[in-house]
């Protein structure tokens, strides 16, 4: 197996918790957790991979509380496997992030990956509690079972998209919500950026509460997705700020968001994540000029194909931008998280303190960001 350009020397696949922690223990040098490796494009190049961990085969809801609205599983269940095994209680998890349905929630919350689903939070909003297994092989828990806990520290946020760098996830806990009773997404073209910006502007200001609202480019698409009762969803539809929408319900609605995530799959090869206020959306696009773009139109998120280097430490001038996904020669060039001096430091503490010797994934997260 190749991984950034590098061969490991063996890779491993642990059928329980317990054999996880036996193999960390055992192993001396440098280790690579992998889940179903939608994300091994996102952080900065590994510098070593003598042995790659995969917890695919660690799949088991462990314990499903559907009245206490919490679910346990363990990192190699994949989000597709975890909605379904909600349905039958009309519950779900709030989450669809661009490597869809067939991602882990290991590898999910080590990434913190994230989608246009953004209006209830990132993974990090719905996790209360994890077990970990640390570099030594110990086994440590994080947080709670219930959603109501005092635990003292919140090391699992902590562990929420430090990438395996800190410790390897063993099993997550995670709160959960009534389904929607209905959704609907309404899509519209604007004629030019400052149209859609107004528009935008309309939405934000308004009364309505979607939970997507994409602002897809260069064709100037406005999405806006509204989940909830029926008729607060009938009633958000007929307040839409006036445009020439089109409606889409059922599953003209689940494909319609199928095509926008293929079509963040193809945009690049660089893709920058950049992060502004939500009055900072029209800027970023006017000023830097990205060939595509996805915004989350309503929180300031604008995910921007770039050409080169150069556009991205322009942009870095002003706003903070993390590399989302780009070519490995242009990632060995370009720190992909873009810490200040003072991050840099506290970060560096942190991953000394949790892996002294740098064996998990090494370069992945903090100690890549700058040369050695």
């Amino acid at each position: 197996m190749t991984i950034d350009g590098l061969s490991t020397a063996k890779l491993l696949q642990p059928r329980s918790v317990e054999e996880l922690a036996e193999i960390v223990s055992i192993e001396k040098g440098s280790i690579v957790p992998l889940g179903a490796r939608t994300q091994t494009h996102f952080g900065n190049p590994l510098r070593s991979a003598d042995c790659a961990i995969d917890v695919s085969a660690l799949r088991r809801i462990t314990e499903y509380n559907p009245a206490d609205l919490t679910i346990h599983v363990e990192p190699g269940v994949t989000l597709g496997q975890l909605q379904e095994a909600l349905l039958a209680n009309n519950q779900f998890l709030p989450l669809d992030p661009w490597n869809g349905p067939d991602a882990t929630m290991g590898g999910i919350a080590a990434a913190n990956a994230q989608g246009p689903f953004r209006a209830v939070g990132t993974i990090r909003d719905w996790i209360i509690g994890m077990k970990v297994v640390e570099v030594t092989g110990r086994i440590s828990k994080a947080g709670g079972r219930v959603v109501k806990n005092v635990t003292g520290y919140d090391l699992h946020k902590l562990y929420t998209g430090s990438i395996g760098t800190l410790a390897i996830i063993a099993e997550i806990s995670l709160k959960l919500r009534a389904k929607f009773g209905c959704t609907a997404t309404s899509i519209t073209q604007a004629s030019d950026v400052s149209t859609a910006a107004q528009l935008i502007a309309s939405i934000r200001h308004s009364r309505l509460e979607p939970v997507s609202c994409e602002w897809v480019g260069p064709e100037n698409e406005i999405w806006v997705r509204l989940g909830e009762h029926p008729s607060a969803v009938e009633w958000q539809l007929k307040n839409l700020p006036s445009a020439d929408w089109t409606i889409f319900e059922g599953n003209e609605e689940s494909a319609a968001w199928e095509r926008l995530r293929s079509r963040y799959q193809r945009m690049g090869p660089a893709l920058l994540r950049v992060v502004g206020l939500p009055t900072a959306v029209r800027e970023i696009i006017e000023e830097y000029q990205p060939a595509e773009w996805i915004a989350h139109a309503l929180n300031g998120i604008v995910l921007a194909q770039v050409r080169t280097a150069a556009d991205i430490r322009r942009i870095r001038e002003k706003y903070r931008a993390v590399i989302e996904k780009m070519p490995l020669e242009m990632r060995r060039e370009l720190p992909t998280f873009g810490l200040n001096d003072a991050e840099y430091a506290l970060m560096r503490k942190m991953k000394h303190a949790f892996d002294p010797e740098g064996r998990l994934n090494p370069g992945r997260h903090v100690d890549g960001e700058r040369n050695q």
